[in-house]
């Protein structure tokens, strides 16, 4: 035998639909309100960052091929549309972009590329910087000329920060670098890991 709808429950429905609609609809205009307002700012010059997903295509292509040539498992390809771009440098940011389209960077985008204690490559003695060398074989690419004394690599003043390409850290306990490299052909650089070489 049919069970009977009762007019309670009709009504009860009615009420529950309509709030699960104006829940949502509240939600949709938070989130995009979120983003409206979601604004980061460049560790290295205190203005706000570009999104990825505004690059023209040719810029984000030429960023994911440099990288995707490298063929290095400590730098791997990464999803644009989640990155941040400093406006003034060039430099990527990578997974900056929550999954509520929330943008934030800040100085953490050292650990999150390769944990380590990292300090800024000029706050070595010339001592310690050859010995660097030594366990690479080559730095090339990476800014080994103009580094600020200061090893904390926030301290970075504007002369050091508008450098191309940007600094180099170093992790003197793994002697693991980490530091900038201009993509050919444009005016964006990516941070890039690299380890010693091994001694067999």
């Amino acid at each position: 035998m049919p069970t009977e709808i009762q007019d309670t429950d009709v009504i009860v429905f009615g009420i529950l639909f309509l709030v699960a609609c104006v829940l949502t609809m509240i939600g949709f205009f938070i989130g995009a309100s979120i983003r409206r307002k979601s604004v980061a700012i460049s560790p290295y010059t205190g203005f706000p960052l570009r999104r990825g997903d505004e690059l023209p295509y040719e810029s984000a292509r030429k960023i994911l091929q440099f990288i995707y040539d490298l063929q290095d498992y400590d730098n791997r390809l990464f999803d644009i549309k989640k990155a941040a771009i400093c406006r003034e440098t060039g430099r990527v940011f990578p997974k900056s972009i929550s999954w509520l389209d929330v943008m934030s960077v800040d100085w953490n985008f050292l650990q999150k590329k390769y944990p380590g204690h990292y300090v800024s490559w000029g706050s070595l003695s010339p001592e310690q910087q050859s010995a660097i060398r030594r366990a690479h074989g080559t730095l090339e690419g990476f800014q080994t000329e103009i580094s600020s004394k200061d090893p904390a690599p926030s301290a970075v003043t504007a002369e050091f920060a508008y450098a191309k390409p940007g600094p180099l850290y170093v992790d003197l306990q793994t002697k693991v670098v980490l530091g900038w490299k201009r993509i050919p052909s444009s005016d964006f650089e990516v941070l890039i890991v690299q380890k010693p070489k091994r001694r067999y």
